[in-house]
C-alpha cells in the first residue's frame, strides 16, 4: 500500500509547483504593470516640468523685453513722434516713435508686432516690443502743443508698450507659439 500512497504525493506536489509558477508568474506580471505605470507617470511629470521651465524662460524673456523698451523710451525724455508709414522698427534713427495710438487704434486690445524692435541679447527665445502713445497730461496752465502734437517740457506722456518672446526667431501672434506681456509707461517731458 506504501506504493498508492507514494504517487498520490508526487501527483499533488507536480501540482503544487504548477501552482507556485502560476502565482510566480502572476507576481511578475503585477511587478511589470507598475514598473510601466511609474515610468509612464515619471514621464508625464517630466514633460510638464519641461513645460512649465519653457514657460517661465518665455514669461522671463518677454518681462526683459518690455523693460528695454521702458528703458528705450525714457532714455531721451523727449515727446516721441509717430513712425513713418511703412516702418518696421519703432526706432527712428536711435530715438524711438511709436507706432499707433491706442486709444483710436482699430486692434483694440490685440498686438501686431509688424512694426517691432528685436530686443538685445535674448537668443533662443527671441524677444521684441512696440510702443503705442495714450495720451498727455500737462500740469494746470499748459497743454499739449495741439498743431505738432508734442507734449511741453514738463506734461506726462504715456505709452502702452508691447512685448513678446517666442521660439522662432520671427514674430509670431500672442498665444500658444508667443508669450506677450503689456505695461504702460509714463514719461516726463524735460
Amino acid at each position: 500500500m506504501s506504493a498508492p500512497h507514494h504517487s498520490l504525493s508526487s501527483s499533488r506536489r507536480e501540482r503544487q509547483r504548477g501552482a507556485a509558477l502560476f502565482v510566480a508568474m502572476i507576481m511578475m506580471l503585477l511587478v511589470l504593470v507598475l514598473a510601466v505605470v511609474g515610468m509612464r507617470s515619471v514621464t508625464l511629470e517630466a514633460r510638464i516640468a519641461g513645460n512649465m521651465l519653457e514657460s517661465q524662460k518665455l514669461q522671463e524673456t518677454a518681462d526683459g523685453a518690455l523693460r528695454e523698451g521702458e528703458r528705450t523710451i525714457q532714455k531721451y525724455g523727449i515727446s516721441l513722434a509717430k513712425c513713418a508709414d511703412g516702418a518696421t522698427t519703432p526706432l527712428d534713427g536711435v530715438k524711438p516713435c511709436y507706432v499707433a495710438e491706442a486709444r483710436t487704434d482699430v486692434l483694440g486690445l490685440n498686438t501686431s508686432f509688424t512694426t517691432h524692435a528685436a530686443a538685445t541679447g535674448f537668443a533662443a527665445p527671441y524677444a521684441s516690443w512696440y510702443p503705442r502713445y495714450i495720451s498727455t497730461v500737462c500740469p494746470k496752465g499748459s497743454s499739449a502743443t495741439s498743431a505738432l502734437e508734442a507734449a511741453n517740457a514738463g506734461c506726462t506722456e504715456f505709452y502702452e508698450l508691447n512685448a513678446q518672446a517666442t521660439a522662432d526667431d520671427d514674430v509670431q501672434i500672442c498665444g500658444p507659439q508667443a508669450f506677450c506681456l503689456r505695461s504702460t509707461v509714463n514719461l516726463f517731458i524735460k
